[in-house]
């Protein structure tokens, strides 16, 4: 599998706080709402300044901020403030408030399945490897340009890859990289 998903793409859908673009479900036949998915990445922007998280019963959640600052209220869990790239891990059964106007980056995975994800900055145009032969991988561009093989991913494209080893470049990027495995 190698799949390059364009910003353009992707389904757009409302929810309580704002408005959410659904980048790539796995597998690609299920159905956001009917919560039968393994894993689902996306972008969210919260146009409010309190919400309440939905609730995903059985997965696991990472998010990360791609614009603003957002405090994040795990109801007898933690507390988190999140700035620019810093990721929190919180469980989909969880009571979440969140405060603040943000753009956010998230992946929920299914409790069967576990996966994570980083922030990379790439300043230098030196070769970056991710070996995805055990897992799904992915590349999320947030700022610049990456290449791989002939591909361009843009701000907001996301590449999707498995069972191979990918070399990715740039010159000045910022990117969120991970994996899912099932």
């Amino acid at each position: 599998m190698f799949k390059i998903i364009p910003e353009k793409k992707g389904i757009i859908s409302k929810w309580s706080g704002g408005i959410t673009k659904e980048l790539f479900i796995y597998p690609e036949h299920c159905n956001f709402k009917e919560r039968d998915f393994k894993f689902r990445i996306s972008t969210a922007t919260t146009e409010v300044e309190e919400s309440t998280f939905t609730k995903f019963n059985n997965m696991n959640r990472i998010i990360s901020v791609l614009k603003g600052k957002m405090e994040l209220k795990h109801l007898n869990h933690h507390n988190i403030i999140l700035n620019p790239y810093d990721i929190d891990h919180f469980s989909g059964n969880w009571t979440t408030y969140s405060k603040g106007r943000v753009t956010d980056f998230n992946l929920i995975i299914n409790n069967n399945g576990r996966g994570d994800f980083h922030f990379k900055e790439i300043s230098q145009n030196n070769i970056n490897t991710i070996d995805s032969k055990n897992n799904i991988s992915f590349i999320y561009c947030i700022s610049g340009n990456i290449k791989i093989r002939n591909h361009v991913l843009d701000p907001g494209s996301l590449c999707i890859f498995k069972g191979e080893v990918i070399n990715y470049t740039s010159l000045g990027a910022k990117l969120f990289y991970g994996y899912v495995e099932l």
